[in-house]
């Protein structure tokens, strides 16, 4: 995995990460990279491997025999939910090389929806070794664009009104940008939070992680990223936003795993009130045991996880992960998994007196009853907020995991209803 992408766990309902790597590290195309590859030029060896993979990939059938066994097996794992990516970018309409270094040629591919980077490179035998795909980092076109430690975020205020109060609004787990996506595709639900808060009066900062979109803070390893990196960059986010005079009281707001790392904030850093979306209330070591059951995770492969999980929650790293959970476990990214499971949400919440709201939804796939129960038995006095019908990423879906699909991956698919008014109210009260 090279470290422009995922720095934690993926979104667990879908057991993904949007860059696929085997062997020795890749390294990423350098910035503003210029197309070198003319009409006239001859195709390179790995055009082909290339554009065969992508319609595979598509299809969500990918032909794993011309790929190197440990590859292989990765890209068979994902093959369902990197479909569900692929088919959100639309229609293939171009495919330009860019660049090659240490073996590994850069692709730049152009879709209906939108461009990403892509990264691949043979082995001596000739079948793919390593394959990296990535969003091209595009403007928001609302809002104004601000950096801060060199974190790239959105500062989105309302049309009318002075010194409104703003939300601080943070993802959830795995290579999540400022408006909720991973690999530059998704729900977008951040980003619909945010445009409807402004229509409300409420200003809102959402920024892209660390090691993501435009956020790709140069030496970043992702071995070298814990939990508390993260929390590092909520208070920088939060220390600003003080120091803005056009900006009203702070509100912090986390998206699942991203309600965690508010609370931690909110310790450091005074806030007016906290919100939390979707947020486990129960140590990360139970809830994703209880999602690879929901899952239906072959049982031997289950066994490991479990195994892992164990070992990780004692502080001790496992060096040997099975390629299929790879995307979950890798060992570099074991030093942020034990910095997270020691943390206990519900118990975070003894340490704060601030008004505090519990979204959570009746078809949440990944944050159950058993989550907000313990997090309102800790707060009895927050305000609730359950909403028949809401997933984890605020849409109204159905109950089902499969029926849940496109509201993973589709941005037009709204905010559930009275979502945005609920906060907004909470917002204004919790500024007073």
């Amino acid at each position: 995995m090279t470290p422009t992408h995922a720095l934690h766990l993926p979104r667990l309902a879908e057991i993904i990460a949007v860059a696929i790597l085997s062997g020795a590290a890749t390294p990423p195309p350098p910035e503003g990279v210029r197309i070198v590859l003319t009409q006239n030029e001859t195709a390179r060896e790995t055009e082909g491997p290339l554009r065969k993979v992508i319609a595979d990939l598509q299809r969500g059938a990918p032909e794993t025999g011309n790929m190197e066994p440990e590859l292989g097996s990765a890209v068979q794992a994902q093959a369902a939910a990197i479909a569900g990516l692929l088919k959100s970018l639309g229609r293939l309409q171009q495919i330009e090389f860019a660049h090659a270094e240490s073996g590994t040629d850069t692709y730049k591919v152009t879709f209906e929806n939108g461009a990403t980077h892509w990264l691949i490179r043979l082995s001596p035998a000739g079948k793919i070794a390593g394959l990296v795909f990535r969003p091209l980092p595009v403007a928001e076109t609302k809002g104004d664009d601000v950096t801060v430690a060199g974190l790239s975020g959105t500062l989105l205020k309302p049309a009318e009104g002075e010194r409104p109060p703003v939300v601080l609004l943070i993802g959830g787990s795995g290579p999540t940008d400022r408006n909720g996506n991973q690999g530059g595709t998704g729900p977008g639900e951040l980003r619909q939070l945010a445009e409807q808060l402004a229509e409300k009066g409420i200003a809102s900062l959402r920024y892209d992680k660390r090691g993501v979109g435009r956020s790709a803070v140069a030496g970043v390893r992702e071995d070298d990223v814990v939990l508390d990196s993260f929390v590092d960059d909520a208070v920088a986010w939060l220390n600003w936003l003080q120091q803005r005079p056009d900006l009203g009281p702070r509100i912090i707001a986390g998206h699942s795993e991203g309600g965690l790392i508010a609370l931690l904030a909110a310790k450091r850093v005074p806030v007016a009130g906290i919100v939390l979306l979707t947020t486990p209330g129960r140590r990360l070591g139970n809830v994703i045991r209880d999602q690879l059951q929901a899952i239906g995770m072959d049982p031997v492969l289950q066994t490991e996880a479990s195994t892992i999980l164990a070992a990780l929650e004692r502080g001790e790293t496992v060096p040997s992960v099975s390629p299929a959970l790879h995307a979950l476990f890798r060992p570099s990214v074991q030093r942020y998994m034990i910095s997270e499971l020691a943390i206990d949400p519900a118990e975070e919440l003894r340490h704060f007196s601030q008004p505090l709201m519990i979204v959570s939804g009746e078809h949440d796939l990944q944050v159950g009853s058993a989550d907000v129960a313990r997090l309102s038995a800790e707060r009895p006095d927050a305000t609730p907020l359950i909403i028949p019908g809401m997933n984890h990423v605020l849409k109204l879906a159905p109950a089902d995991r499969a029926g849940q699909q496109d509201a993973y991956s589709n941005p037009n698919i709204p905010l559930v209803d009275g979502l945005s008014e609920a906060i907004a109210n909470f917002v204004r009260q919790s500024a007073r």
